[in-house]
């Protein structure tokens, strides 16, 4: 992370006649956050532990980090005793060098240098010194006649000017106690806390630049609500499913329910004895012939029926004498009468059954006559319960009535999901009741009458996916637009036909601008706010556009897609 911020920096490079207050004023007038400065080759400035330290304090006060770049060892050894960052070469990470025991000399030396004020040295000492000092300025006046011999000789003079001082901050701490006096210890935790304060500006920097930053973009698209209609068909053969024509496989959900109810008889029986007795069957003859009286015969007299108990026929062969006494004269012709005895029982038991003789009133059967000459005796009444097929029919609406919504539910339960019911397609059969005990058979007292009936009921469906996927490649819709939404298709005029099942599917969706949160994403990283809001309100469909940085100064989307948040709203 350091590197990256590096790599954004001013290089500042210092002239040999720059003194240290043109160097802070530069530092302070820069605009980058990371300064590298470049000495020359004979820089004086740098050579001073006290310019590295004043340096270093004004880059903190301006919050910026400054970096020396340099090889001199001189130079780095007063660095390394102001931890001040240092690096050979403009492309190479910059690093604090490590301190020697030579450094832990310098800074002694500089402490003790400020801590005059404190142990003044000696007469003898200054007098010793300011006679070094004379005979080394003589000496260099001497030798002044070729700037090559004056340089060596200046720097020996310097080193032991220093290896003097050195000597003298030696003997003072040595006074001391070898202890380093309040001074030195201020001056010690002062570039402590300037070092913390710089790790902790680079930090600042490194999370308001570079971990801050996130963005939330909220696009807003207006979608347009469109009609479909499509004439389809089905199969029922998995195989020949071809949805790209609109064929589509048809899959059959059943179930099979049986259910029981009791119910209340309401019809009686009378299983009394039934009545017995006679009746005379007659017909006239005008002509030979025959009229037969098949036993079952039924002789009804008003509301009562008597069952003939065997059978009997009637003729006559045309000879007279046979009906000399008993014929008529109709029209001009003579009608012979022929008779016979038939027994007979009631149709039901009773005593209502029991009737007196009639000669009149009975139904004519088969072009027979019929009238009793007795009295029809022996009914008795005996009434039982029993179930009548109108108790059944009853019970058999009411299963039917309450089921319905059941095997509705029964069938919904089996579809499966992303599936497509069709609901006209709905059937339910139900089988003949079986009751029990049977129609006219005598219910106990005590027991209740059942009823059992089965129920098959059925309906269609298609797969919903493969739906949606053909209403999506036949809408009609550009390039750069989209569905965003299918609303509840349904199939409309299900119907069997001699090919198989047809239908419409309707529905209606909303189409928009062809945009996800990845592309929106891909629109905008890495670039400025103003830009990437253009970028996206040129998107045809797209109705507004709000990008929020994370803070103030952030003015740029990152350009890590993990610190970009999309809120993609349709509008219908």
């Amino acid at each position: 992370m350091w590197y990256i911020l590096y790599m954004n920096k001013e290089v500042i490079y210092i002239e040999p006649e720059d003194d240290i207050t043109d160097i802070i004023t530069k530092i302070e007038k820069s605009k980058e956050k990371i300064i590298a400065l470049v000495p020359p080759k004979k820089a004086g400035v740098f050579r001073s532990v006290v310019n590295i330290k004043l340096i270093a304090k004004s880059s903190v006060a301006a919050e910026k980090t400054v970096v020396i770049v340099t090889t001199d060892p001189s130079i780095t050894k007063l660095a390394a005793a102001t931890k001040v960052p240092v690096t050979k070469d403009l492309k190479t990470a910059p690093a604090i060098p490590k301190k020697d025991e030579e450094e832990v000399e310098v800074i002694r030396e500089d402490v003790v240098e400020e801590d005059d004020d404190e142990e003044e040295p000696s007469e003898d000492e200054d007098e010793g010194e300011d006679a070094a000092e004379e005979d080394t300025n003589d000496s260099a006046e001497e030798d002044s006649e070729t700037e090559d011999e004056e340089e060596p000789e200046q720097e020996d003079k310097k080193s032991k000017k220093k290896d003097r001082k050195s000597k003298k901050a030696a003997e003072k701490l040595k006074k001391a106690g070898g202890k380093i006096t309040g001074k030195m210890k201020l001056r010690k935790k002062l570039i402590i806390f300037g070092i913390i304060g710089a790790l902790l500006l680079v930090l600042a920097l490194i999370w308001a630049f570079v971990i801050a930053p996130a963005a939330n973009v909220t696009v807003e698209v207006k979608t347009t609500l469109n009609n479909f209609s499509e004439n389809i068909s089905f199969t029922s053969v998995i195989t020949e499913e071809n949805t790209d024509s609109g064929k589509f496989y048809l899959e059959e959900v059943k179930t099979e329910n049986v259910a029981e109810k009791t119910f209340e008889a309401t019809g009686t029986k009378n299983v009394g004895e039934k009545a017995t007795g006679s009746v005379v069957v007659y017909s006239y003859f005008s002509a030979k012939g025959v009229n037969p009286v098949a036993a079952g015969t039924a002789f009804e007299l008003g509301d009562k029926a008597f069952i003939a108990d065997e059978g009997i026929s009637l003729s006559w062969d045309g000879d007279q004498k046979e009906c000399e006494n008993d014929n008529i004269i109709v029209d001009g012709k003579i009608q012979c009468l022929i008779s016979g005895r038939v027994k007979v029982t009631a149709a039901h038991a009773g005593s209502s059954y029991n009737i007196q003789a009639s000669s009149s009133g009975w139904d004519t059967v088969a072009n027979v006559a019929v009238y009793s000459d007795g009295a029809m005796t022996g009914g008795t009444d005996e009434t039982i319960t029993v179930v009548q097929q109108s108790d059944i029919d009853k019970a058999k609406n009411e299963i039917a009535t309450s089921s319905e919504e059941e095997e509705k539910a029964a069938l919904m339960s089996k579809i499966k999901p992303n599936t497509l019911v069709i609901s006209s397609s709905f059937t339910t059969t139900t089988s003949d009741a079986v009751a029990t005990p049977a129609v006219g058979e005598e219910v106990k007292e005590g027991v209740k009458p059942t009823i059992k009936v089965t129920t098959v009921s059925s309906i269609f469906s298609i797969d919903e996916t493969k739906v949606k996927e053909f209403i999506t490649k036949k809408a009609e819709i550009a390039d750069d637009q989209k569905i965003y939404t299918i609303k509840d298709p349904f199939i409309d005029h299900f119907s069997k036909d001699d090919n198989g099942y047809t239908g419409k599917l309707k529905t209606s969706y909303s189409y928009g601008p062809e945009i996800s949160e990845t592309s929106i994403v891909e629109a905008v990283k890495g670039k400025g706010i103003g830009e990437a809001t253009h970028n996206l309100k040129d998107i045809n469909g797209v109705s507004s556009v709000n990008i929020k940085p994370s803070f103030p100064w952030v003015t740029f989307v990152p350009d890590d897609a993990n610190r970009i948040t999309v809120n993609l709203e349709v509008k219908e």
